[in-house]
């Protein structure tokens, strides 16, 4: 049981959260032109007054769908039960670090932000992000903007991510058990057993 509730402790939180490799191969600074235009892209996508709630709401559905996922966990939830007060335990602790993920994002939207921008001036044309800029005015983009940051919390993205996690909790004891002999095995070698 204890190996179960160290992988359920290691399981990565909301995906939105979590920190991607650094690019390995030299990437050229972007145009400064469609760096400045791509900002203002960033602000109609985002725009400041609203971006940290958008952010939150975001986040709160993503994590419910992934700890809806280890509620369904049947071996999660088997040994989570056998251990008097485990359960409070856990969600205390899954309740932290949705809030810890989310508050780091909310802190880090700014450097988010104009990393992004970066991202959309490499992409795009000076052309291109002023047509995004104009089609997020219209009625249909201002819609679009509206709901992009709500798809996460459809119902069909949540049963994909309980899908998701479920095939993840499955594999995890055997990926757990693969480790755990690695470590051994590289123990023993160190040690000469």
């Amino acid at each position: 049981m204890k190996s179960l509730l160290l992988a359920a402790l290691l399981l990565p939180m909301p995906v939105a959260a979590q920190v991607a490799a650094p690019a390995t191969v030299p990437v050229s600074a972007p145009d400064p032109s469609r760096v400045v235009v791509a900002r203002r892209l960033m602000d109609q996508i985002m725009p400041p007054a609203t971006r940290d709630q958008m952010m939150r709401s975001m986040m709160g559905a993503m994590s419910q769908n992934m700890v809806g996922a280890l509620r369904q966990n049947a071996q999660l939830t088997t040994s989570l039960e056998k251990l008097p007060g485990a359960q409070a335990v856990f969600d205390r602790f899954l309740q932290r670090q949705m809030e810890i993920g989310t508050q780091d994002l909310v802190a880090n939207l700014p450097t988010m932000l104009d990393a992004m921008a970066k991202a959309y001036a490499r992409r795009f044309t000076l052309v291109q992000l002023k047509e995004m800029g104009v089609f997020f005015a219209t009625p249909t983009g201002q819609a679009y903007l509206m709901q992009a940051p709500t798809i996460m919390s459809d119902p069909d993205v949540g049963v994909w991510m309980n899908q998701l996690m479920t095939r993840s909790m499955q594999r995890l004891p055997e990926q757990m058990a693969k480790l755990k002999a690695d470590i051994e095995a590289l123990d023993k070698k160190k040690t000469g057993s």
